[in-house]
């Protein structure tokens, strides 16, 4: 999906928030992981800075982008307050993005308003924040499960994501994930289990309007589409909801 995500966030960054020359435009991703997306924005000129509660992840993302000649840009943080000083820089960021619901890890409504607050004030007035994340339809819920396999060369990985359970007065979902990773001479399995905050279109929509800081220029589905927005209705379950700062 990498390379279908960068050309959609190049796309964004240029039609709304008018960066067109990606040599010295600042992005800033929160919970970056591994920062598959940051590397590759970096070969495209970028500036790039991360934040990631995993240590492990923070530095296994600051070895990829020394290893190709990039700043260590990636920080250990949380995501729910951080401050510019917390991830080394004075200047704001033109753009910020976190495309596959990590969002959903803030189970409080206190945590997730501080985390919009905390993004909006690393920001240039103006600045773009693209938030992806998986809502709760009105309807039937037609996406409980997803799994993805990938191999290069002796190297296969199959991952298995699903709901658990819903608590939908508590707004709390579980979630579990499976991934396997198999070699001819090794296999491994790894098995989490964590917690999502549940979203319906219009528990969104209020969160936005409590933060008030952050105005929806325009939404898309998670095909990644920049020809083809959608509109948000209550059946809505796959949302990248792109954010304007206000000046």
């Amino acid at each position: 999906m990498c390379r279908s995500e960068i050309a959609f966030l190049t796309a964004i960054f240029e039609r709304f928030g008018n960066i067109g020359n990606k040599n010295g435009t600042s992005v800033f991703e929160p919970a970056c992981g591994s920062g598959r997306l940051l590397y590759h924005l970096a070969k495209q000129g970028v500036d790039v800075t991360g934040l990631d509660l995993n240590p492990h992840s923070v530095a296994f993302c600051n070895r990829r982008l020394r290893r190709h000649g990039f700043r260590e840009s990636a920080c250990v943080g949380n995501m729910a307050s951080f401050s510019l000083a917390d991830l080394g820089r004075k200047k704001k960021f033109d753009a910020a993005f976190n495309l596959v619901s990590s969002f959903l890890h803030l189970t409080t409504e206190a945590d997730a308003q501080q985390h919009l607050h905390a993004v909006a004030d690393v920001l240039l007035p103006g600045g773009i924040y693209l938030l992806g994340i998986h809502l709760k339809p009105k309807g039937k819920q037609h996406c409980l499960q997803e799994r993805w396999s990938i191999r290069r060369g002796m190297l296969s990985v199959n991952s298995h994501l699903k709901s658990l359970s819903q608590d939908l007065k508590q707004r709390i979902e579980m979630i579990e994930v499976r991934i396997e990773a198999e070699t001819p001479k090794k296999h491994y399995k790894i098995i989490d289990r964590f917690p999502f905050r549940i979203y319906t279109a219009k528990q969104f929509s209020d969160l936005l309007t409590a933060v008030n800081r952050l105005d929806i220029l325009e939404t898309y589905s998670f095909e990644y589409d920049i020809s083809q927005p959608i509109k948000v209705t209550a059946d809505a379950e796959d949302v990248v909801y792109v954010l304007k700062t206000r000046c």
